[in-house]
């Protein structure tokens, strides 16, 4: 079992395929040890091989696994209806992200009906602070949960500045929502509102839009933040009561 968690983690903390034996060198172990190892995991359907290389890699079996969870499948299901409508009146695309020690994952996302705008996968992971909808979460995150993340990311490289993040924590509760320009994509903003339950299971997440100017379409970004509030706080009355 160690071994097929080593083997999981290592690949899904890459942002490539591995062969055999490149997994074998980089993890330091010997090719006899994880190929049986790999071929259950393939089986099971936790990684797969590209076809053009055979190279391995992870697949979101384990994130499906996850959202099964009462707290998550109630928050996909009841946020599911809301984001929809929410991308029909503004034409809009926007995702539902939750935490993974310090980095977000993308759970769900709710598509424009317009042919042209900037999308997120499902199953799509990047670094908290990086993102609109990561720093949103942290923001919101309980002192536990909050000094969970920040004890990782003080173990990283270059560390974490301690009096900007509360600043910043600060000034995002007080605004109720993150509006600024994306670290990620130029030309693009994120628009990040928490997603707070206080039901049975407390648990924050966000839901964003990344916001890019349409000449097709007339609503600028503050409208559009306005708009992403409320369906964040629909969604979280919706939670509070299951």
């Amino acid at each position: 079992m160690e071994k097929g968690l080593d083997i999981l983690e290592f690949l899904s903390e890459r942002a490539r395929s591995y062969s055999l034996a490149q997994l074998a060198e980089e993890m330091g172990r010997t090719k006899g040890e994880i190929f049986r190892m790999l071929a259950v995991l393939e089986a099971r359907g936790y990684v797969e091989r590209e076809p053009e290389t055979d190279y391995y890699q992870v697949t979101d079996k384990l994130l499906r696994i996850g959202l099964r969870r009462p707290k998550y499948r109630a928050l996909t299901e009841i946020s599911r209806a809301v984001m929809e409508r929410f991308a029909a009146e503004t034409r809009y695309p926007c995702h539902l992200a939750i935490a993974s020690d310090e980095q977000i994952v993308v759970i769900s996302r709710a598509e424009s009906p317009d042919l042209v705008g900037v999308t997120v996968r499902v199953g799509y992971r990047q670094k908290l602070l990086e993102t609109g909808s990561g720093r949103c979460i942290l923001a919101y995150m309980n002192e536990a949960q909050r000094g969970h993340v920040l004890s990782i990311l003080e173990r990283q490289p270059g560390g974490i500045n301690h009096a900007a993040l509360e600043a910043e924590r600060a000034q995002i509760r007080s605004n109720g929502f993150i509006l600024e320009a994306s670290r990620i994509m130029e030309g693009v903003w994120d628009i990040s509102c928490p997603i707070l339950s206080t039901g049975n299971e407390e648990f924050v997440a966000a839901i964003t839009t990344p916001y890019v100017r349409l000449v097709i379409n007339q609503l600028n970004k503050e409208e559009v933040a306005a708009r992403l509030r409320e369906a964040a706080e629909e969604i979280s009355a919706r939670l509070s009561v299951v």
